[in-house]
């Protein structure tokens, strides 16, 4: 399979075009800030002219402001553009391999309701180190939430419950603005609107720079404010079937010192799920059959808001503080019937259990950011965020006999509340060395606590009682400091960045329980970064790369307290789990010409004592029924090793079409043992995608989307194939509003477990058919209009 995979990168890059490489070429690189603000400029265009006025070269600049030119020697005229800026010209001198000084862009004084604007940034961006995909003008973003647009890019799978995976693997960690979040880390991306995001990063191979969490990777959501002098902003409304209806609104003021900003929204939304359930088991000589089938209501009720100002100190400093909010109650409702036959006639009766949840939860962060533009180019960062969040969980399941007699048979109560406090101090310092050099240096701690408690109550006897074994509070204290050093070079055809990262981690447990004993787990490890990048041509380059990540276990992972998952289910943490680690290695070659661009990739990783979910059967029951109960708990493997292949294209025939495509096929080798089973296993999988944008007459804008996964098999079962489709149109009117028509399918998940004892089939749809209508309304913005980042968190 190896051979097979690097012969197929060696195809693709084989069949890319070559150019003849010219000697007396050299680098040109530079950074274009805001004067007034000193923040980097992204996507400005920077322009190279000869002598006669000849366009020689171009290129757009990177998030971090900055640019490279591959030039002849010579004499050029830079021209530096962004829409709302005046600008910028630069005469330069090209004689040997150069880095200019800052270029500054100041605001124009020009009104920009006199200029139609229509050309619109591509919604795709391949580069060496990361796929970005910017949300803009997307149709099939708008009336949706994080998680529906994440599912729609490369290589990228969102499971129905809002598990994310890259490249078939859920080690990933999911970021915010660069930052961790308490949304992303429990999985509730589903509450930020699409719309409100300016782009996604997807990092495979990150640098030191970053966190060493996440051992596929990073998936980076970059949300949008707005920065303009006067004042503009955006609402929203939109409205769909099944009930799916939703606000969302932008202010902002922009004074010569300062930018105040608001984003706020609310949301109702109804969703029905139906789960087919199959399952045969064996206790002994006696075999045990459930078919289990169930119809859910789901209702959620949110509201979010993000509030800050930035204050420029003076032309080199800038402090910004920002306030965000989360608030969302689930009520859920649901009937199940459970249909109990076996080998036994006796065993044969019929049960409908009906369930009645509730979950408020509320999500709150502080964030303030510090930046100084220091002589030289140099630049120092500082961060500090408290970030708090609260959830209280109560669900009540009333079980009642049908047949062969009539009755109520259980009559349980659980209630759960976890609660976190989170503190982050980080603190980033970037100094340009000259000639394409760089240097980078930070530091980092962070503090989190999250106290659980868990109590479920048998409601059956004329007394309720508590029942045994299920009551107990755990507190969680989680301490990681961390520091790192990265050097980068940039030469005329080679460039190269090291790094090297040192995090501490101590995990510390009390239980109230006797019976469990307190946890207290330190570790410390290094963590190196290498990539050395190629540059053929101006259209043609290539990367290769080397990072090692870690995935900590997550608090519910460790939290040994068992929970009720149905009478005969439970799900039990494991105290003793350790961290995995990876090693991955990646070569990535991106081929750009005006219509195609094409971006394959080889990558290959070893995972130690990865995590896996053990499915046990067990006589024992807490309820003392006769069927068992199936135990699923976390454990360490000895390691996973994963080599695949990767095709990211995209292709503009005409202007009015846009198309791309990705493909990613991926072997994976497991071994590990356990007292029950062996785990040994070698699988293969695949996961593909296609989309398609087309401007159609009458102004008229139309997208499609198609994403399908492959079934992935595990020793103890298989995850079947999973599809999932959108199409959505559009239509502007007056500059100011424009209505957009969208549809999405069923999200579904099929899965089937095998084991000796134990065979079960399952069929889930989270969702059906879902209709939605969205109109946006946009108000005047003022001279200097321009998106930019976060630098802070959203809610």
């Amino acid at each position: 399979m190896r051979t097979l995979l690097l012969l197929g990168l060696l195809a693709c890059a084989g069949s890319l075009p070559a150019t003849a490489l010219s000697t007396v070429d050299h680098l040109l690189s530079g950074r274009v800030v805001v004067a007034a603000t000193g923040d980097a400029l992204e996507y400005a265009t920077v322009s190279a002219y000869s002598p006669d006025t000849t366009l020689v070269n171009g290129t757009v600049t990177g998030s971090d402001g900055t640019f490279q030119l591959t030039l002849p020697a010579g004499d050029y005229l830079l021209r530096v553009e962004f829409i709302g800026y005046a600008e910028q010209q630069v005469e330069v001198s090209l004689q040997a391999p150069k880095r200019l000084d800052d270029i500054l862009i100041e605001a124009a004084d020009v009104h920009l309701d006199a200029v139609e604007v229509t050309a619109e940034r591509s919604r795709m961006n391949l580069s060496l180190d990361k796929k970005t995909f910017n949300v803009g003008q997307d149709l099939l973003a708008r009336g949706g939430s994080a998680n529906q647009l994440l599912e729609q890019l490369p290589s990228v799978t969102v499971s129905p419950e809002g598990a994310v995976s890259l490249r078939g693997n859920a080690g990933v960690k999911v970021l915010i603005n660069g930052r961790p979040s308490a949304l992303a880390d429990n999985g509730a991306l589903e509450s930020i609107p699409a719309e409100s995001i300016e782009r996604v990063e997807i990092i495979t191979n990150p640098s030191a720079r970053y966190e060493a969490a996440g051992t596929a990777g990073i998936i980076n959501i970059i949300l949008k404010k707005d920065q303009q002098r006067g004042y503009g902003g955006t609402f929203s409304l939109t409205t769909g079937f099944p009930a799916d209806h939703r606000a969302n609104g932008n202010l902002n003021l922009r004074r010569e010192k300062f930018t105040a900003f608001l984003t706020a929204g609310a949301r109702y939304s109804n969703y029905r799920g139906r789960e087919d359930n199959s399952r045969v088991s064996r206790l002994g000589e006696t075999t045990y059959t459930l078919d289990r089938t169930m119809d859910q209501d789901r209702n959620d009720v949110a509201a979010n808001a993000y509030a800050g100002v930035d204050y420029h100190l003076s032309e080199t400093s800038t402090v910004s503080g920002s306030y965000s909010l989360y608030w969302m109650i689930n009520d859920d409702e649901a009937l199940t019937d459970f249909d109990y036959g076996g080998s036994d006639p006796r065993q044969a009766r019929n049960w409908q259990q009906a369930i009645d949840y509730r979950e408020p939860g509320l999500y709150q962060q502080l964030d303030f950011t510090f930046d100084r533009q220091l002589p030289n180019g140099a630049k120092l960062t500082a961060y500090l965020k408290n970030d708090l969040w609260e959830e209280t969980e109560r669900e009540r399941s009333t079980f009642e006999e049908l047949a062969p007699s009539s009755g109520t048979t259980l009559d349980y109560v659980t209630e759960s509340r976890e609660g976190s406090r989170d503190h982050l101090l980080q603190i980033d310092y970037l100094r340009p060395l000259g000639e394409g050099k760089t240097l980078e240096a930070g530091l980092r701690g962070e503090t989190r606590v999250i106290v659980a408690e868990y109590l479920a109550t048998d409601l059956l006897p004329a007394t309720s009682a508590v029942l045994p074994g299920f009551a107990n509070r755990l507190d969680y204290f989680e301490r990681i400091g961390s520091a790192y050093v990265q050097y980068s070079r940039e030469g005329e055809k080679i460039g190269y960045q090291l790094g090297l990262r040192n995090e501490f981690t101590l995990v510390r447990t009390e239980n109230e329980s006797a019976e469990m004993d307190d946890l207290r787990k330190p570790y410390n490890r290094l963590f190196p970064t290498a990539n050395v990048t190629y540059t053929f041509t101006e259209g043609l380059r290539s990367q290769l790369s080397y990072s090692k990540r870690i995935q900590r276990p997550g608090f519910w992972q460790l939290n040994p307290f068992m929970s009720l998952s149905d009478p005969n289910g439970l799900f039990v943490g494991n105290p003793d789990l350790d961290p995995a680690y990876t090693d991955r290695l990646e070569i990535n070659v991106v081929s750009q010409s005006d219509k195609l661009t094409l971006n394959p990739a080889v990558y290959a990783s070893r995972t130690t004592d990865f995590f896996q979910f053990v499915v046990d059967y067990r006589e024992a029951n807490v309820f003392d029924l006769q069927d068992g109960t199936i135990v699923v708990r976390p454990v360490n493997l000895d390691h996973e090793d994963r080599l695949g292949l990767e095709l990211t294209a995209s292709y503009r025939p005409v202007e009015a079409l846009t198309l791309t495509g990705e493909w990613n096929y991926f072997g994976y080798r497991q071994r590990g043992k356990t007292v029950e089973r062996d785990f040994a296993l070698e699988q293969q999988s695949w996961t593909a995608g296609a989309r398609a944008s087309v401007s159609l007459p009458g102004g008229f804008q139309a997208q499609a989307s198609f994403q399908y996964s492959a079934p992935f098999a595990t020793a103890q079962g298989t995850r079947l194939g999973l599809s999932s489709a959108l199409f959505g149109m559009s239509k502007e009117w007056d500059k100011l509003f424009t209505l957009t028509l969208n549809v999405r399918s069923p999200r579904f998940q099929r899965t089937v477990t095998d084991l000796p004892e134990l065979y079960e089939s399952g069929e889930r749809f989270q969702t059906g058919w879902r209709f939605g209508a969205t109109l946006i309304y946009r108000f005047e913005r003022g001279a200097d209009s321009r998106e930019r980042d976060a630098r802070g968190n959203i809610r």
